[in-house]
């Protein structure tokens, strides 16, 4: 196995489905310890973000994977080789996998982001969030497998990872950490329309101080309680800053509240909107 929680990358090519197993093909040598590819069976490959236990290396440039994953031409690949718990848990969970798997080091585990998703120490981790029925999203964490702590020059440090407790870069999860990044929601105000007039909510002009942000609005009928609402015949932009309700009805629409979700892609902590009213005269 290699470094325990050293995080990698490589190339791979000509994924293709193979049998039982996926087939995949790659630069250097997957056979030779000392190469930078070296990979060994019960190592996991994350192939667009999905990830897949190793069941076998054929040959020095093929391996087969044990379940499905992204089939096409070469892509980037993060390699992540993790304890065999790891593998195991992953292996068992099999194509019914939902979710990330994060090699959390002692700086991330330390940090608020990481704390406030239920990360409470450095190992790997499994991650997803769900939405529950009133549109607040939830975080599930699951410690598969602690790492070590020991100390590298005086400072502690998770062994075998390359990041330690006073490195600035440490943060190398962005789905467990802040990264100092902060969202500022410009909020949307109530919308008074006519029946059959399309009615615009805007938070246009919200920030991030690094990364993308991710839109989500909802709604919460009279009697009812949020959630997400997607584009279609009644809503367009129900993912982007302007929310367009498209010809509202005094019947279905008059007395609903909207509010909107964002995210983003460098950690920051979500921030979701007051909701405001649509009202809809005859």
């Amino acid at each position: 196995m290699a470094i325990l929680g050293k995080i990698d990358r490589l190339t791979v090519a000509n994924v293709t489905v193979a049998g039982d197993g996926v087939t995949v093909t790659g630069p250097g040598d997957f056979t030779d310890p000392v190469d930078p590819n070296y990979i060994e069976a019960g190592d996991i490959l994350e192939i667009d973000d999905v990830p897949s236990v190793v069941y076998s290396v054929t040959n020095a440039t093929t391996l087969v994977l044990k379940r499905a994953a992204a089939v096409g031409a070469a892509t980037t690949t993060a390699r992540r080789t993790p304890p065999k718990e790891v593998a195991d848990y992953v292996n068992a969970a099999g194509d019914s996998f939902v979710g990330d798997l994060l090699g959390v080091s002692l700086a991330e585990a330390q940090d608020a982001g990481a704390r406030s998703r239920g990360i409470t120490g450095p190992g790997w981790w499994y991650y997803k969030t769900y939405v529950d029925g009133n549109g607040t999203t939830r975080h599930k964490a699951e410690c598969i497998a602690s790492f070590k702590i020991g100390t590298v020059g005086g400072n502690a440090g998770v062994i075998g990872d390359d990041t330690l407790l006073d490195d600035a870069t440490t943060l190398e999860e962005t789905l467990v950490g802040e990264v100092d990044a902060v969202i500022t929601l410009v909020a949307p105000t109530a919308q008074t329309t006519t029946e059959g007039i399309d009615a615009n909510f805007d938070t246009t002009g919200t920030t991030v101080t690094s990364g993308a942000l991710f839109f989500q609005w909802q709604r919460k009928p009279v009697g009812g309680r949020f959630t997400n609402i997607s584009n279609g015949a009644e809503y367009a932009g129900t993912d982007s800053p302007i929310l367009t309700v498209i010809a509202p009805t005094v019947a279905d629409n008059n007395g609903d509240l909207y509010r909107v979700k964002v995210t983003s892609d460098s950690g920051a902590a979500e921030v979701v909107s007051d909701a405001v009213a649509l009202t809809v005269n005859p």
